[in-house]
């Protein structure tokens, strides 16, 4: 049978206390450095060359050509794929009047997918060889030069001709925000808008008839009320030279 030599100090348990604050220390090491870990995995991709953009896949334009969103978008090619968000590329397509909204998608390890929602043409105006196309802010969006004004045909909207519209920004502005009120299928229908004033915008449809408008004011109303005159089969509607919405409850036909 053994002794404990007399001299040798006692052993006593570690309370129990200074344990778990022993295990809570070493977890909270254990936690630190792996996030030191995962800090520094993140800065090396961050700042990575390994990860260039090499390739920009741009789609939803068709107002904005492909050569104009290369040229814009050019100089991030080549930079680290997760500097590239949506903001860098929304900034860069900032001044263009065609483009509504912008988001970017990442797709590893070199591609950046940019979609873009553009402001549908509501106008179009001639220009001596040109036609301009403008949204409903009264923008131009686009202009179609020489040979190109035959592919402004392919957007259907009203011309603006009147002198008075042209001359003036606010009965321009006035007109262009009618338009931008209609549903496309009902701006299809229009062959040129007009107007001498504020007050007084007027629609002329393809097939000769006139639809008085008047202000800005209950558009949405009158808007309602002529996609329904166009789907009607009335003899009153179908035979008017004049249908006047300017009070969209109440219809007139002359």
């Amino acid at each position: 049978m053994s002794r404990q030599n007399p001299d040798s100090p006692l052993e006593f348990p570690e309370p129990e206390n200074v344990t778990a604050r022993r295990r809570r220390r070493r977890s909270l090491i254990a936690l630190a450095a792996a996030l030191v870990a995962l800090l520094g995995a993140v800065a090396v991709l961050y700042f990575s060359p390994l990860l260039p953009v090499r390739q920009i896949e741009v789609s939803g334009n068709e107002l904005l050509t492909d050569a104009r969103a290369e040229e814009l978008l050019g100089d991030l090619y080549g930079q680290p794929m997760p500097q590239v968000g949506t903001g860098d590329v929304r900034q860069r397509l900032a001044g263009e009047n065609a483009v509504s909204e912008v988001t970017a998608r990442l797709e590893l390890p070199a591609t950046v997918h940019v979609e873009i929602t553009e402001y549908p043409p509501v106008a179009e105006v001639h220009a001596g060889d040109d036609v301009e196309l403008y949204n409903e802010h009264g923008e131009v969006i686009r202009i179609f030069s020489g040979a190109e004004q035959l592919e402004a045909g392919d957007y259907a909207t009203p011309e603006i001709s009147a002198q008075a519209a042209l001359d003036d920004q606010t009965v321009f502005e006035a007109i262009v925000a009618v338009l931008g009120q209609l549903p496309e299928d009902a701006r299809r229908e229009m062959e040129s808008a007009t107007a001498e004033s504020i007050d007084s915008v007027q629609l002329q449809l393809s097939d000769g008839r006139t639809i008085v408008w008047g202000s800005q004011e209950r558009g949405e109303q009158k808007a309602a009320v002529l996609q329904a005159i166009l789907a009607s089969e009335e003899e009153d509607f179908l035979t008017a030279e004049v249908i006047d919405i300017s009070t969209p409850s109440t219809p007139v036909t002359r």
